[in-house]
Formats: structure tokens, C-alpha cells, sequence
């Protein structure tokens, strides 16, 4: 019987609810991640620090090689323009990802320029997977090289930072080339923090308490690149040891993860959050409502097997939200979609009704993004994607970013600076 229904007959019956959650329902060789200190031994912090750094330290860095075509990138557009069409104006980028994802079969089209091949920003997040089978996941479907170790099992994206290096356009290019992620976890960046227990029930609160209300957060570098052509056979391995050097580096990437301990007892359910409201008005929003499906189509694009994000029974009786948590990076390349068709339409304007910045073969981006997850945005709720200039004049642009959710409360809280905005000469 279902936890929903059993609850109902209780209800019926007068009867105290007292519901056990059940174990998740995947497998995993990591048979110790839900082992938790006993009473004897107490959690600390100095001793579990050193214990996962010296694991970071004793992991090599992981290799992802990946071949850059526009398949992803076009079915991630579709999905997204359905979702938030202002982002994507069909002159923008339908047709172009049509175009050059199906050369074969549109003849009578011209072929793609130059500047169409170019990999759209954040659209690198559907590129270079996990390199695992299912067998080898975390119970939650996470990966284990980002795990800090028991009793931490829970894991959310807390935030991270996304700058493109000079020579980005060039080095990431859809036109089917070789291309390479270095990634490594930062061992020296591990850190524990005590939150506060705001936001969960009485029983809970005494009860995590009473284990302590620690948080273990873990940086992920990731450096992109291109695999040389025209000098001889470079391995993925060569160019990989060259991305640490700081050599063909086309994007640089630092993502913030937070682990947590399980959720013990009954789970109720995140109790009601207070909604800290933006104090700027944006300039430009884009709003819309992710669904099951999006988040679906993006776990199955990024090779992201995350119960919390398609699993709804998981999500609420395991981890105790009230639905499917929409991905962290997805929020990402929400805000970084956001911001290039706000950039499309600075520029445009900027152009005299005769011309436009595509038919001029340069177009303004994102030089960089710093951004900060603050609260859980769930499927079927509304949010939106603002943005607003902080340095308006000149060519490079200061901007704040955010998202917010259903209630208007600040989500996702950012800083990015863009380039490129220019009149015609």
C-alpha cells in the first residue's frame, strides 16, 4: 500500500500516522553510503575533512571526450523554445539548428554559415556525460567521484561560475570535431558547514539536531577544449594534460555541489520558506512553467540519472520535496539562453532597420556568469528568468541575474558580464 493511501486510512480511522520511508529503489556496489556515526563515535569535522580530501587528492583527474555535432544542441533548443518561445524567436534559432542538423535532406537550403556552427552558450552542459553504467551510480543516481562520503547522501547543485576564454567561437564549433572535458574535484575547496535548522518541523529539527545540521560542499573543475587538427594523432589524454596547463582552454567551468545527511523518520515535506523578493525591477523576463517532460528530456541529454529530478515518488518520500526538482544546470542554461536573446535584441537595435548584427557575422555573448542557488524550483510551478544592466554604456555589460519562483522569491541569484554590444561604423 502506498504511503498516500495508507495515510487516508489512518486518517479514517483515527489512527497516528507513523510512515516509514522506504529504501530507494535503485542498487549500488557503494553499500556504505548510508552508514551514519554512531553514538560512540560523534561526527567530526577535522577527521571527515581530511578523510575526503586525501580521497579527492588520491583521484586522477577524469577525461570525457565528446565529438561536437548539433544534435544536442538542437533538441535541446526544441525543448526549451516550447517552454519559453521569447527566448528563441523562430528567425533566431529554429531554422538555423534545422538547417545544420539535417544537410542531407535540405538540399534546396544553402549551407550553413560559418557563424551558425558555433556552440550556443551553456549548450556545452549537454555535451560531455557521465562516463558510467547505471551499476556504478550512487543509490540517488548521482556520481560517485563528486561524493564526499558518508554520512552524506543527499546532494543538490549549490552554484558555480561558467567564463568563456577568448577563442571560445572558434575551439567550440558544431561541425563534428574532437573535443575534451577535463574534469577534477578541488580537495582543498571541501568544506563543512553547520546551517541553520530554519525550514523543517519540530520532530525533524530535534531529531537533526540532535546528529547535527552539517552541510559538506564540493567543487567540480571543469575545463573544455578542442582536440588539435592538422598536427599529427593528439590523444583525448594530450589534450586533456594541455587543458590543466591553461593551453586551449575554450570554457572554464566551477560547479558547487552540497551533500547532505539522509532524511531520517517521517517526511512531512519542506515547511513553508520566508520569500525574499528581488529589489530591482528587471529589464528583461522571460517566464515560463518547466513540466515532467522537460526535465526528463533534459536528464536523458545530459545523461543525468538524478532521482530527485525524475522520479516523483522519490523526489517526496525520499528527499521530502513536493515534486521533481528542476536541474541546476538546466536553470543555468535558462539564464544564459535569457541572457543571449536579451543580447540579440540590444544588438538589433543598436542596427539600422537595413542590416542586422547576424547579416554583420558578429554578434554579441557572455564573457562570464557567477551564480548562486537559494531555493529548490519544482516541476509544473511557475518561474522566471530576469535580467538587469547594471553598466549599461560601453561595450562590455555588467548584469544582474535571477530566478524567480512561483511565490516571486529569488531562486537563483547571479552576476554575469557580456560583450559585444556595438553600433554599426
Amino acid at each position: 500500500m502506498r504511503p498516500s493511501i495508507l495515510s487516508s486510512f489512518l486518517r479514517r480511522h483515527g489512527l497516528p500516522i507513523k510512515l516509514r520511508p522506504q529504501r530507494p529503489r535503485y542498487t549500488s556496489h557503494l553499500h556504505d553510503a548510508n552508514s551514519k556515526p554512531t553514538a560512540t563515535q560523534p561526527f567530526q569535522v577535522e577527521t571527515y575533512l581530511e578523510s575526503s580530501r586525501q580521497k579527492f587528492t588520491s583521484q586522477p583527474p577524469t577525461i570525457i571526450p565528446d565529438i561536437l555535432s548539433s544534435t544536442h544542441s538542437h533538441l535541446l533548443t526544441l525543448s526549451l523554445a516550447d517552454h519559453v518561445p521569447s527566448m528563441f524567436p523562430p528567425d533566431h534559432q529554429l531554422l538555423l539548428s534545422k538547417r545544420s542538423l539535417l544537410p542531407s535532406i535540405h538540399h534546396s537550403l544553402p549551407p550553413p554559415d560559418e557563424k551558425d556552427l558555433v556552440l550556443p552558450q551553456g549548450h556545452h552542459l549537454v555535451y560531455f556525460p557521465l562516463q558510467l553504467p547505471p551499476s556504478q551510480l550512487m543509490p540517488d543516481g548521482t556520481d560517485p567521484a563528486h561524493w564526499p562520503g558518508p554520512p552524506f547522501v543527499r546532494r543538490m547543485w549549490a552554484g558555480g561560475r561558467v567564463v568563456f576564454r577568448e577563442g571560445w567561437r572558434e575551439l567550440m564549433r558544431m561541425d563534428g570535431r574532437r573535443v575534451v572535458c577535463i574534469e577534477r574535484v578541488v580537495p582543498d575547496a571541501v568544506e563543512v558547514r553547520t546551517m541553520k535548522s530554519a525550514g523543517v518541523d519540530r520532530e525533524e529539527k530535534e531529531e537533526e539536531e540532535e546528529e547535527g545540521m552539517e552541510r559538506v560542499f564540493v567543487d567540480v573543475q571543469r575545463l573544455y577544449g578542442a582536440v588539435p587538427v592538422g598536427k599529427g594523432v593528439v590523444t583525448d589524454e594530450e589534450v586533456g594534460r594541455g587543458l590543466l596547463d591553461g593551453k586551449g582552454v575554450a570554457v572554464e567551468e566551477a560547479r558547487r555541489l552540497v551533500f547532505m545527511r539522509e532524511r531520517r523518520g517521517l517526511v512531512k515535506g519542506i515547511s513553508a520558506r520566508k520569500v525574499i523578493k528581488a529589489t530591482a525591477v528587471p529589464e528583461f523576463t522571460f517566464p515560463l512553467k518547466p513540466d515532467n517532460t522537460l526535465l526528463f528530456h533534459f536528464s536523458a541529454l545530459t545523461y543525468n540519472a538524478h532521482a530527485i529530478h525524475i522520479d516523483p515518488y522519490y523526489a517526496r518520500y525520499r528527499e521530502g520535496y513536493p515534486g521533481l526538482l528542476v536541474h541546476g544546470p538546466l536553470t543555468l542554461v535558462l539564464m544564459l539562453s535569457a541572457l543571449r536573446a536579451a543580447l540579440v535584441r540590444l544588438q538589433s537595435q543598436a542596427w539600422p532597420t537595413t542590416s542586422t548584427p547576424e547579416q554583420s557575422g558578429w554578434m554579441p555573448s557572455v564573457k562570464s556568469i557567477t551564480y548562486r542557488n537559494l531555493a529548490p524550483l519544482f516541476s509544473n510551478e511557475d518561474m522566471r528568468v530576469c535580467l538587469r544592466r547594471t553598466k549599461p554604456k560601453g561595450d562590455d555589460l555588467s548584469w544582474h541575474v535571477w530566478v524567480e519562483g512561483p511565490e516571486g522569491g529569488i531562486a537563483v541569484k547571479g552576476h554575469a558580464v557580456s560583450t559585444g554590444v556595438v553600433r554599426p561604423s
